[in-house]
């Protein structure tokens, strides 16, 4: 990253200037060149930066002089979500509010100044722009302080890190400068000059920061000699070009092409597909001359020309012309200069192009795979390749996954175009397979193979029916296997787990071979015999997963798929009604997936015949439990097609192809992006219109999309503002138990929002919801109704009317023999219930604490969240306390606070408080918890804030016993509250506050707290807005205000005039602490007075 990186990268011709000269003060005006050489070096530098993590740990940890700097494009607060949700608490995450409409992220880890080590903000003018919901439109700043988490950072960028290592080289044009402190320009002399501040820096800490900061510069000064090395070697290499040259250079302008208007390129590709022996397309008899290939562009602005690729660089020919006789022939003559790349070429040519090249964003492969002469390589493939590794974090753009696919649509169509051209005049070339199909073996000769292995020899022909548009060989490419799939859409709902099974038997059964030659009949071409063939398919049992896999194996499956190609509407309406079948097999979809048999049926979505769109939808509905086939779906554009077929009347003869659509968007709905697209095609008010329907067959799947829809936010508000709640109340009490299943999940993800609550309550939904939970025997309908009745028990006013509706009693009944989502949604809901005094003397009556506390054996950590949530409210009851302490549940709950599930720890502490509280002898109880006092003090290092609240509630009623006060004082609690007293979080400020009055009743623990800087803070607690922390922070600054030095810290601080307004608070505490405070500050004013006259 030092003079070599300098030298190589390469800047935009116009801008190179000013770039060099404000290089110094690390503010770049120009931008990087589109270039092979950049892309390279961008791999390059995230080796080094991956290696220098993994091998040199240390040293990766080192912070920067200063931090990198730069505008990030594609980075947002949301791609941090996943990490986050995954427990790895290192990032901290803020969301827009109305009051403060900036998102950001800030890594846990801080510098030595307190700082984060990587910070993400939105900017001021984006911020008021925009407002709290444009995150995506807005611009963020990202300033990173060492490699490790330079390292995460790109991790998460996955796909876009090169972009992201680009946008940091034009924000940080010599970031050696930047990481050293280097404020001269000469980085010739960086070892020496850190040489020289390591050997003559006295202070040990900051040698030893110093220190680590040398051995990474001697870490990146030795990758730098590496690259210089390489640099040199290439340079030798790139006197001449070779075909691995052009390769790279074209795929590169390859994902830069498409019909879209922000597209460098409309398309690019080889002239011819043959490679000779030796690797080289052009024939030999050009080859003589240094030619190594023939490149065919259409650029946006100009027509279509052929480049010719010399061992010296590349010029446009003269192209195709007719000779005497109509035959065209390429005229290889020269008609441009020569140009040393493909780029620059390009730019001379058009002014399109050179206006976006250096626009495009590099697409990053983390696998080096080699160049295969002979295969195009689109975008589209590289996106997919990305996606199967992605986690749905991911930040996929849709419109760039339908130009993707137009680029490879437009690929297929202009080499038919080519081969159509072709055959009219003298051959130039003959086209062979590319590895990519022989890899998938569906060459002629790899069928041809297959069918001989299944039954002796079988003629493989590969012909069309008459009317055939095209081939599946065309449109067939490689797809990842469904586990891949399934993590990029970031989904667990994929039911394509199953593996293959294989018939060892050699003697197949005879259905087989009847299947065989059925198939072969479908390839003969004649449309009466292809017809008779499907119409004798039917007749076999397309249930039987023998029978279905047979299909595959003979090659019918992409027969069949290339049927829904032709002209024929009766060919099509067998195929799809054999494919709705044969489809519910998990291993056909994965065929399907593979054939890319998505395209053909979304395009069948729009044919005038209902039938055919309805067998279409059905089949879409069965494919689409595959993970890469609902991608599919959304990339070729069927969901806005799919969305369409719900403009129908409820009760018109149109309602089956409704019902149709809807069962496809409901399966299609099981991916995070789809939801997104089906939004955005308006489908919310077709759905709020489908529901007043009758027909449970159109109802089922409506309301199955809203249930897989409504863990969207934004989904939830369109629901709740378009009156769809009475929609879904009024169907619990349908005699369908699925519609009731989907209404009552859909309630259950709704009710999230407080307004929902009030509105299933005021349609009357409260009483249905209590009656399903009598059906224990329908699992997956107890689920859904216990978790709506946990939501909707979290409004104060439900919670009364579940009291009259026997509602506990029936919950208590569940406790036993359910499944583990039933026990969770059954325990939320008793600790909502438990929020009121019915609720809790209701479960205590009920005989409800004795299966509470047996849960808090469990290991399930969403359970044991509820049941110490719970339990912690059941334990405000003098009585049900009585039962909890006779059961030892106290103790259990203390030996969760071990959990390493923070949410566990918190939810826990948050229980004990009550308990010790109601608790009879609470001190001997806690005393009589070996190690106990010790393990709920040192969780005051966590580094969660819901965690060190409940604690310090736990702690404040912890030191009521003077005993247990001096063990914790023991212990250290002191300067662990005092450094926690800077925290921005009136919950946290509320009860750390209350823990502080608590535990000055012991010793000098007051005068500790003033020595761990703890009484300036608390001054500025007052000016919070929540009275709550008004009250605690004052009964603590009038402990801490009888000593006499905190009553000059709180002196200095301002804490009089903020008491002052205090006095007269309504609240008498309040007003009692305030007065207090004020008085021992005036009494220690006076005594000081006093002490000045007398002498």
């Amino acid at each position: 990253m030092g003079a070599t990186l300098s030298s190589r990268v390469q800047w935009a011709a116009s801008n190179a200037a000013a770039t060099q000269q404000t290089a110094d003060h690390q503010q770049s005006q120009g931008n990087l060149q589109t270039s092979i050489v950049n892309q390279d070096l961008f791999h390059e530098l995230i080796h080094l930066i991956e290696t220098l993590v993994t091998q040199h740990a240390t040293e990766a940890k080192a912070e920067f002089k200063r931090p990198l700097q730069w505008t990030s494009v594609s980075l947002r607060p949301s791609h941090f979500s996943a990490a986050a949700a995954a427990g790895s608490g290192i990032w901290t995450i803020t969301t827009p509010t109305p009051k403060n409409p900036k998102a950001s992220v800030t890594s846990v880890a801080t510098r030595a100044d307190g700082s984060p080590l990587f910070t993400l903000e939105q900017q001021h003018h984006a911020a008021a722009g925009g407002g709290a919901g444009s995150s995506d439109s807005a611009t963020f700043i990202a300033k990173v302080a060492n490699f490790e988490y330079l390292n995460k950072v790109l991790k998460i960028a996955d796909e876009m890190k090169l972009r992201e290592l680009q946008d940091i080289l034009q924000a940080n044009p010599t970031p050696i400068n930047t990481i050293f402190g280097i404020s001269g320009s000469n980085s010739n002399t960086v070892l020496i000059d850190a040489f020289e501040a390591f050997s003559t820096e006295t202070d040990p800490k900051k040698k030893e920061i110093n220190g680590r900061l040398y051995k990474l510069l001697l870490i990146i000064n030795s990758f730098d000699l590496d690259l210089l090395s390489a640099a040199v070697k290439n340079q030798e290499r790139e006197m001449h070009l070779d075909i691995p040259k052009v390769s790279s250079e074209l795929q590169m302008l390859q994902s830069f092409s498409g019909k879209d208007s922000k597209c460098a390129l409309v398309s690019i590709n080889w002239e011819s597909e043959y490679t000779f022996a030796n690797g080289f397309k052009a024939p030999p008899w050009r080859q003589v001359y240094g030619e190594i290939c023939y490149i065919e562009v259409q650029c946006a602005d100009a027509d279509k020309f052929i480049v010719t690729a010399t061992k010296d660089g590349f010029f446009v020919n003269k192209g195709y012309s007719a000779d005497d006789k109509g035959h065209e022939k390429l005229n290889y003559e020269k008609d441009s200069p020569s140009f040393l790349t493909l780029v620059d070429l390009l730019k001379s040519k058009s002014e399109h192009f050179s206006a976006r090249i250096d626009k495009q964003d590099y697409l990053y492969q983390p696998e080096n795979v080699g160049v295969q002469i002979g295969t195009t390589v689109t975008i589209s493939d590289a996106k997919d390749a990305h996606d199967s590794k992605r986690d749905e974090a991911s930040s996929e753009d849709d419109e760039q996954e339908i130009h993707a696919g137009n680029r490879q649509k437009d690929v297929r169509k202009n080499a038919g175009t080519k081969k159509k051209t072709k055959g009219t005049t003298k051959s130039r070339t003959t086209t062979e397979p590319s590895l990519k199909w022989r890899a998938l073996g569906i060459t002629e000769e790899a069928v041809a193979a297959k069918y001989k292995r299944d039954k002796g020899a079988v003629n493989g022909d590969r012909r069309n029916t008459d009317g055939s548009k095209k081939s599946t060989v065309n449109r067939a490419r490689s797809a990842p296997n469904e586990e891949e799939s399934s993590e990029s859409e970031g989904e667990a709902s994929s039911d394509e787990e199953v593996q293959e099974k294989r018939n060892d038997n050699n003697e197949l059964p005879a259905e087989y071979y009847q299947i065989l030659k059925l198939v072969k009949y479908l390839r003969c071409g004649n449309q009466t015999a292809t017809i008779i063939a499907i119409c004798s398919l039917r007749d076999f049992d397309l249930n039987n997963e023998f029978n279905q896999l047979a299909i595959r194996d003979v090659g019918g499956l992409d027969t069949l798929v290339n049927l829904l190609d032709t002209d024929d509407p009766k060919c099509k309406i067998g195929a799809l009604k054999i494919l709705k079948d044969i489809s519910k097999n998990v291993q056909i979809r994965t065929a399907i997936a593979n054939l890319d048999g998505m395209q053909p049926l979304v395009e069948l979505l729009r044919d005038s015949d209902e039938e055919i769109k309805c067998l279409a939808a059905e089949t879409i509905a069965n494919c689409a439990k595959n993970a890469h086939n609902r991608r599919s779906v959304r990339k070729y554009g069927g969901i806005k097609k799919l969305v369409r077929l719900l403009k129908v009347k409820p009760g018109s003869k149109e309602e089956a192809v409704a019902v149709s659509g809807a069962l496809a968007l409901a399966t299609c709905s099981k991916s995070s992006k789809n939801k997104e697209a089906i939004q955005a095609a308006g489908s919310i008010p077709l759905l709020a219109n489908l529901l007043e329907s009758t027909n449970e067959a159109l109802l089922i799947p409506v309301v199955g999309i809203l249930q897989e829809c409504s863990s969207d936010e934004n989904y939830r508000m369109a629901i709740r503002t378009s009156g769809m709640i009475k929609f879904l109340v009024e169907n619990l009490s349908s005699s369908n138990e699925e519609l009731q299943t989907h209404c009552a999940s859909a309630i259950f993800k709704c009710a999230e929002e407080d307004e929902t609550r009030n509105l299933v309550r005021q349609y009357d939904g409260l009483l249905p919801l209590v009656n399903l939970l009598d059906n224990p025997t329908n699992k997956e309908l107890l689920a859904a109704a216990t978790g709506a009745v946990w939501k909707c028990a979290q409004n104060l006013e439900n919670v009364a009317a579940f009291n009259k509706l026997n509602t506990i009693k029936k919950l208590i009944s569940l406790m036993e023999n359910q499944p583990e989502d039933v026990l969770v949604n059954v325990v939320g809901a008793l600790g909502a219930c438990a929020q009121t005094l019915d609720g809790r003397q209701g479960i205590r009556e009920s005989n409800g604490i004795t299966p509470l506390v047996g849960l808090l054996t469990g290991t399930n950590q969403s359970l044991l969240v509820n049941v110490t949530t719970a339990v912690g409210a059941c334990a405000l009851d003098g009585d049900s306390m009585v039962v909890i302490d006779r059961l030892d549940g106290v103790r259990l709950l203390w030996s969760l606070l071990k959990s390493p599930n923070p949410q566990v720890q918190a939810s826990a502490a948050w229980a004990i408080s009550p308990c010790i509280e109601h608790a009879k002898d609470a001190g001997e109880m806690v005393r009589s918890f070996v190690g106990g006092l010790e393990l709920i003090v040192s969780l005051l290092k966590s580094d969660q804030s819901e965690v060190l609240a409940s604690v310090c509630a736990a702690i404040a009623n912890i030191a009521k016993d003077e005993e247990n006060l001096a063990v914790i004082t023991d212990h250290g609690v002191v300067p662990m509250l005092g450094k926690l007293t800077n925290t921005r979080s009136d919950k946290l400020r509320k009860h750390l506050a209350e823990a502080i009055a608590r535990c000055c009743h012991w010793g000098n623990n007051r005068v500790a707290f003033g020595a761990a800087s703890a009484v300036a803070p608390l001054v500025k607690y007052l000016k919070s807005p929540d009275e709550e922390v008004h009250r605690s922070t004052a009964r603590a600054l009038h402990q801490l205000s009888m000593d006499a030095d905190n009553c000059i810290t709180m002196h200095e601080n301002g804490v009089v005039q903020l008491l002052l307004g205090m006095v007269g608070s309504s609240d008498p505490e309040l007003q009692e602490a305030a007065a207090g405070t004020i008085g021992n500050i005036r009494r220690l004013a006076l005594a000081s007075e006093k002490a000045s006259m007398s002498t």
